[in-house]
């Protein structure tokens, strides 16, 4: 029999992996929680990037996270929710 060790790196990347699964579905339902969920999962790849020395994904998280800020900010501002962020897409 095999015997195989998962160490917390491993079990970071999984539950990373599933928040940003969810917060996938969230924002194809055009769900505002959307953004909690891709903060809360960028906070933990943070963590994964740090113990593997990944800098540059630290920064890349960490931009998502300021985006992802700012998104539910502008969509709470907006009484017309979800509708206003596609509508308002000029030349596009």
């Amino acid at each position: 029999m095999v015997q195989v060790e998962i160490g917390i790196g491993e079990v970071l990347q999984g539950i990373g992996w599933g928040l940003t699964v969810l917060g996938q579905v969230q924002i194809g339902r055009k769900l505002r929680r959307s953004f909690l969920s891709w903060i809360v999962a960028n906070l933990v790849l943070i963590a994964v990037s740090i113990q593997a020395g990944l800098w540059v994904s630290v920064g890349m998280y960490a931009t998502n996270i300021v985006l992802c800020v700012w998104s539910f900010a502008k969509w709470s501002a907006d009484p017309s929710g979800p509708a206003a962020l596609v509508n308002n897409r000029k030349g596009l």
